[in-house]
């Protein structure tokens, strides 16, 4: 009986020895799964040295050359603390390089991975649709359109052939899944940028890029964001330049706020370097918007927000669009809403299509038309363009639009001829107010929209 336990106990404790060797953190560890995970069967992969350093395993000099000679270079792979459950990973100086050259077309200067899941986390399972990254930190990337693997990377993206380099400061990614981005985090972005079949060359920076609590982006229609933010945009070429100070989005399609500011266009420069066939519908466009000039500027804003009430929530909205020496929309809106049975707001923020199945109350919608010049210059392309006078092209216009009613209604064939109005120089502003009919749902009206529109109440105001 005692040989027979201490045999069991023997071979308890070799199991165990063994067990805890195979797991246990070693540099050799380190150096297998480099290899593992970041080589193939049909690569060499080279490593310096592997070594273990207060609490850190290290490999330097690590090189992978591919089947087809492309290198993948690594100056130093640090794992810090716990070995299987690191605190930090750090990769310093990452590179890839095709064939034959000197230079890389892809590099990183750091990349750090905070509380990694694995110590040598590979691409496929990083990638999986269930696996949630908990923070990514590249710092100092750069990418340099050259060559064939550049061509291969350009070509999944569905980018039109361009060459030149692109440059990111800082980038941090936390909580990434298939359906959820808690942050994304870029700045200081610049690039030159040369399109290849167009000759036209470009130059552009990003200040910042940030967005938070990105959820449903796995399902269409169904995306929010909790805070998402832009600023210092500029992309200028020969004669031309595009800017934008900030801009911002909260919520989602029904209920947050969103808006721009300081963006300043100067498009004029762009005529020339455009195919034959495009050049005249843009010089319309450019007509019709500056003058010829090709400059103006612009910002927006729209804010709607969900108030509860006692029997019917209202759903409340207003906003605006100003484009400088051209037209300027402002709207509000204030309606009495009921969402359908068992469906809280929190499940229709979630899920915005559940709003087009609520019932509207009634309820009213201002929206405030001014021009400054846009309409009439309107008028004066449509003259050119029949080769008529400025007159007959406007007359023209009202005749279609009374020529329409059969079709449109009363309401919006007044609202035609109002702007025809200000087309003609009468007036310079419009402003409708839109009485809704209760109950109302905006399916009823997607369904068949012309024929719910004559159930609205129109009142119009021309100054």
């Amino acid at each position: 009986m005692s040989v027979s336990l201490g045999h069991r106990q023997l071979t308890a404790g070799l199991s165990l020895l063994f067990l805890s060797g195979a797991v246990s953190a070693s540099p050799q560890q380190l150096e297998a799964d480099l290899r593992e995970r970041l080589s193939d069967e049909a690569s060499t992969f080279t490593v310096a040295q592997v070594y273990e350093q207060s609490e850190t395993f290290i490999a330097e000099d690590l090189a992978i050359t591919y089947a087809n000679g492309d290198v993948l270079t690594i100056e130093r792979y640090l794992v810090e603390g716990d070995y299987h459950r690191p605190d930090n990973v750090l990769i310093n100086g990452m590179a890839v390089s095709e064939t034959g050259s000197s230079l890389p077309f892809f590099s990183i200067s750091a990349i750090e991975l905070p509380s990694a899941a694995q110590a040598v986390p590979s691409i496929d399972e990083m990638s999986a649709a269930f696996v949630v990254l908990n923070a990514m930190k590249p710092r100092d990337v750069a990418l340099s359109r050259q060559g064939e693997v550049a061509d291969e990377f350009f070509s999944e993206l569905d980018s039109p052939p361009f060459e030149g380099q692109l440059h990111i400061e800082a980038l941090t990614l936390e909580d990434v899944s298939s359906n959820a981005i808690g942050l994304f985090d870029m700045q200081g972005v610049s690039a030159e940028l040369n399109d290849v079949e167009r000759g036209i060359s470009s130059v552009f920076s990003l200040a910042n890029l940030r967005i938070e609590q990105l959820t449903g982006i796995d399902t269409p229609g169904e995306e929010r964001v909790e805070h998402a933010a832009l600023s210092g945009l500029n992309l200028s070429g020969d004669g031309w330049s595009i800017a934008l100070d900030n801009a911002w989005v909260e919520g989602n399609s029904y209920v947050g706020n969103a808006g721009f500011e300081g963006a300043l266009f100067d498009i004029g420069g762009l005529l020339p370097l455009l195919p034959l066939e495009e050049r005249q519908e843009f010089e319309t466009f450019n007509q019709i918007l500056t003058g010829g000039s090709g400059q103006f500027q612009a910002e927006g804003r729209s804010h709607s927000r969900w108030e509860e009430e006692k029997e019917t929530d209202r759903l409340v909205s207003d906003g605006y669009l100003r484009l400088s020496g051209a037209a300027g929309i402002e709207y509000t809106l204030d309606i009495p809403i009921t969402l359908p049975k068992n469906v809280s707001i929190e499940q229709a923020m979630q899920q915005p299509a559940l709003f087009e199945s609520a019932t509207l109350h009634g309820g009213d919608v201002v929206v405030a038309y001014s021009d400054e010049g846009l309409l009439p210059r309107l008028a004066t392309e449509m003259a050119a363009k029949e080769n008529i006078t400025e007159a007959q092209a406007i007359s023209r216009a009202l005749g279609q639009a009374r020529e329409l009613e059969p079709l449109l209604g009363a309401q919006i064939t007044k609202l035609m001829t109002g702007l025809v109005d200000i087309m003609a120089g009468h007036s310079h502003a419009l402003t409708v107010n839109v009485a809704l009919p209760n109950p109302f749902t905006f399916n009823q009206f997607m369904i068949n929209p012309m024929g719910h529109t004559e159930r609205f109440t129109f009142t119009f105001e021309l100054k």
